[in-house]
C-alpha cells in the first residue's frame, strides 16, 4: 500500500500542512514557519513537542507548531 499524500490549505493566510495516511496512522506537518492550528485527524500518538490537548476527540482543534510533525492512530 502506497501512502496518500493529500495537502490540506490551513489557516486564514491558506498555510498548507500535509497528511500522509497509510491503514490506522495518519502523520500531519506543518512545513511553514508559524503555527497553524487545525482539526486533530484522530488520537494523539507521537509529537516531537507539547501539544494542547485534543481531549482524545478527532477533529478537535489544536495548534501545530512551525516546522512540525505528529503522528495519530485513526
Amino acid at each position: 500500500m502506497t501512502p496518500d499524500i493529500t495537502p490540506q490549505p490551513v489557516g486564514p493566510t491558506g498555510h498548507a500542512d500535509m497528511n500522509l495516511q497509510r491503514q490506522g496512522f495518519v502523520c500531519t506537518m506543518n512545513t511553514t514557519d508559524e503555527a497553524v492550528r487545525i482539526p486533530a485527524p484522530g488520537h494523539l500518538l507521537l509529537a516531537g513537542f507539547p501539544i494542547g490537548p485534543t481531549n482524545g476527540s478527532h477533529g478537535a482543534s489544536f495548534e501545530l507548531d512551525a516546522n512540525a510533525t505528529v503522528w495519530w492512530t485513526v
